[in-house]
């Protein structure tokens, strides 16, 4: 009777490889010698082999190396610093209010924002009209990872008021939108791993394109939510849709963006909508106009430019 060889399939892309000729000092009962083991023998041995293949095979159909959602945001953060790069922004937007009867109202405003260093930006806006709105502004200093300012000027009262942290949960001007929705848009994308935890929950098609679902849990700030799920394109890193969970984990918010184009390099949404799941109304965002570095000043974001109004 003899002992049996073990030998491998030659694969340059597999990492298991046993030499040929070598057998382990104590073999595995199926490998030892047994009565009739040249029939047994020759079929452990291609039974080995096809085991190994496949683990091989196995190996080239799933990648080595699975992408993780902070992966992922990474490069969005390295887009956001190369060939998506902007310093400054004005927009020009029109709302559309809708409460859970069916009622609307009907908003427009501009936006001033500017990027700063150490993941900073300062956002101005002015409520254009109708009357009993015009003149309302709105100031934020938003930090990517420490506490956000945030100040609300009336123009019938004549003065700014700051809104509190307990107060960043309430609606902004009678919109779907929260003082911490504002914030959180700024600057998710420039969240780092101190500031929420990631995970790249799944795969799947958004209106005909391919997305990575990706779970934030903020730890670094005082948010109001619990989660946000984000749905980033496979093929160009943009980001259409956010799902907002309140502390119970129970879907609250649902803010999703479209007709995105091209301004430059950079994709920008048009159109955006925030869906009050538990409140049952929305608000429908339209952008008439938005422009890139225009040059805007840094005394236009301070609590003096909001006094003076437009």
């Amino acid at each position: 009777m003899r002992r049996l060889a073990a030998f491998a399939v030659p694969n340059p892309l597999c990492s298991s490889r046993v030499p040929l000729g070598a057998v382990p000092e104590r073999a595995n009962p199926v490998l030892s010698d047994v009565e009739g083991g040249e029939r047994l023998g020759a079929l452990t041995v291609r039974g080995s082999a096809s085991l190994v293949f496949t683990i091989c095979l196995v190996g080239l159909v799933t990648p080595a190396w699975a992408v993780t959602a902070r992966e992922l945001l990474d490069q969005v953060r390295h887009l956001s610093e190369t060939t998506r790069k902007w310093n400054d922004r004005v927009q020009h937007l029109r709302l559309r209010i809708v409460d859970r009867r069916g009622g609307e109202r009907t908003r427009t405003l501009v936006i001033y924002t500017k990027k700063y260093p150490e993941d900073r930006n300062r956002t101005l806006l002015f409520f254009e009209s109708p009357p009993e709105v015009k003149g309302v502004g709105f100031l934020q200093w938003a930090d990517s990872h420490a506490k956000d300012e945030q100040w609300l000027y009336l123009p019938e009262l004549k003065r700014v008021r700051q809104i509190s942290a307990g107060a960043k949960h309430e609606s902004f001007v009678g919109t779907d939108f929260s003082y911490d929705d504002l914030a959180i848009i700024s600057q998710i994308t420039e969240w780092t791993a101190n500031d929420a935890r990631t995970d790249l929950v799944r795969d799947e098609q958004l209106d005909g394109r391919a997305c990575h679902v990706i779970e934030y849990a903020p730890t670094g700030k005082d948010l109001t939510y619990g989660k946000i799920l984000d749905w980033l394109t496979a093929d160009d890193l943009t980001m259409l849709k956010f799902e907002m969970y309140d502390k119970s984990v129970r879907l609250e918010k649902v803010l999703t963006l479209s007709d995105i184009r091209k301004l430059g390099e950079i994709p920008t949404a048009f159109h955006m909508e925030m869906q009050n799941v538990q409140g049952g109304s929305h608000t429908v965002v339209d952008f008439s106009e938005i422009k890139y570095d225009t040059g805007q000043p840094d005394d236009r974001f301070i609590q003096r430019a909001l006094e003076h109004g437009l």
